[in-house]
């Protein structure tokens, strides 16, 4: 499954735009109700929305022989987020993967993740080509268990590397997934940030279609073939 593309609301593209195209290094154009950010294979949008107040998490793959220089590339620029015994750094457990967490200027908690068991790696030096792709989007809801059930029935995936759960559940890939917390989970690590139903479009590729997700409450669509 592959996010290809991702809308979010923002209530100041300036300062986004100053986030992801000198912080991030990622190609960004703004013009004049949105942002457009290239991230590897996604195309990631912000819209203003003066008045919005929520908070976003989403994730970049990156190759998975890159993580300790990405967290090095990254810390240099930025604060990484830790956990409550003040680790900055995350393995997934049976995700196979590692993972650092930070926050962009909106308050959005990104995640930059290198998944092990992907054979993407490369021996070039980590820099900004290194973002291949969103590969996350949190989509709470408040029953996760039913929410997770249509979408697999509906996009043909299946939960991911665990079992359904009512407070948290992921489905898809390494190369998609969307993260499916309960309403007001507070967003890892200790992020304090709570996760609240904020409006999205997203754009998936999956099993040879294109499906659309969008709005509050969330509803899918299917398009055309890829």
């Amino acid at each position: 499954m592959l996010i290809k593309r991702l809308e979010l609301l923002t209530s100041n593209l300036i300062h986004q735009r100053e986030f992801y195209s000198s912080v991030l290094e990622l190609p960004a154009t703004l013009d004049d109700d949105s942002l457009h950010i290239q991230a590897g294979k996604t195309d990631l949008i912000f819209k203003e929305q003066k008045d919005f107040d929520g908070a976003y998490h989403f994730c970049f793959n990156i190759p998975e022989n890159k993580f300790a220089e990405c967290k090095q590339w990254t810390f240099a620029k930025i604060p990484l987020l830790k956990d409550d015994k003040g680790k900055d750094e995350f393995t997934g457990g049976t995700w196979n993967s590692s993972s650092i967490y930070f926050k962009d200027s909106a308050g959005n908690i990104l995640e930059f993740i290198a998944r092990h068991d992907q054979k993407n790696a490369t021996d070039e030096s980590f820099n900004s080509k290194h973002i291949l792709q969103v590969s996350e989007i949190g989509l709470p809801s408040q029953d996760v268990i039913s929410f997770a059930k249509d979408l697999c029935s509906t996009l043909g995936v299946d939960v991911y590397r665990q079992d359904i759960n009512e407070t948290f559940t992921p489905i898809g890939d390494e190369d998609g997934l969307l993260i499916l917390p309960v309403e007001n989970r507070i967003w890892y690590p200790n992020t304090g940030v709570p996760a609240k139903l904020l409006d999205v479009k997203l754009d998936l590729e999956v099993n040879e279609k294109k499906i659309q997700i969008s709005g509050i409450p969330y509803q899918v669509q299917s398009l055309t073939s890829v």
